[in-house]
């Protein structure tokens, strides 16, 4: 019991840590930003990262894991790959391209942060199950939070706009809709409940998958 419970504080400092240093990286742009649009991507990114640092440090213990090595290096692949795509850089300033990416910056991260609420100390990354959370979006969407994520991707996309950057997108919307997979394995042996809210949901997008 207590390996386990070491396993779990330590598994909490990575994401903490991620988190903190993308929220000092976004305060920064915050103080140079020169419209609102930009200003309200920023305040809702700063926002979702909050809430990633403190349900991560609060979240609920486990009561079900995945089996083997694979589900936890989809997890972080996919983590890692969605904040590598913010280490490429950006593409010469173009309103034609910047005012859509913003839009979409903005309403991905608008759901990220409803996700993330209703969510609340469920939060995971590795595929584990905490608690089934079926109200809110999640009942009629069980992944909503990739949902949002996927959107405010593509906003960070059309900002970036070159071959490695959307290279980087897709392998990374790859490596999500396996982790969904995986997450929904731990989620139906952890609950037996969780066979009937899938028969009943869709996994992104009502009545399209």
């Amino acid at each position: 019991a207590m390996l386990v419970k070491l396993y779990d504080a330590l598994m909490r400092l990575p994401l903490t840590a991620l988190a903190v240093y993308f929220l000092w990286r976004e305060w920064e742009a915050l103080e140079s930003a020169r419209d609102l649009l930009r200003v309200a991507v920023h305040v809702a990114s700063m926002t979702f990262l909050l809430l990633i640092a403190g349900f991560t440090i609060a979240r609920r213990r486990p009561v079900g894991r995945p089996v083997g090595p694979w589900p936890r290096f989809a997890a972080l692949a996919g983590l890692l790959l969605l904040y590598s795509l913010m280490l490429l850089p950006r593409a010469a300033p173009d309103p034609r391209w910047d005012l859509p990416a913003l839009g979409l910056l903005l309403v991905g991260q608008f759901f990220c942060v409803v996700a993330l609420l209703q969510l609340g100390r469920s939060l995971s990354v590795m595929p584990e199950a905490r608690r089934l959370v079926t109200g809110g979006l999640y009942s009629r969407i069980r992944h909503p939070l990739y949902l949002a994520e996927a959107i405010a991707t593509l906003g960070v996309l059309l900002q970036f706009r070159s071959v490695e950057a959307l290279l980087l997108v897709v392998l990374q919307f790859a490596i999500q809709l396996w982790r969904m997979r995986e997450e929904e394995k731990v989620l139906e042996a952890a609950f037996p409940d969780y066979a009937g809210y899938r028969a009943r949901t869709a996994r992104l997008i009502p009545g399209v998958y």
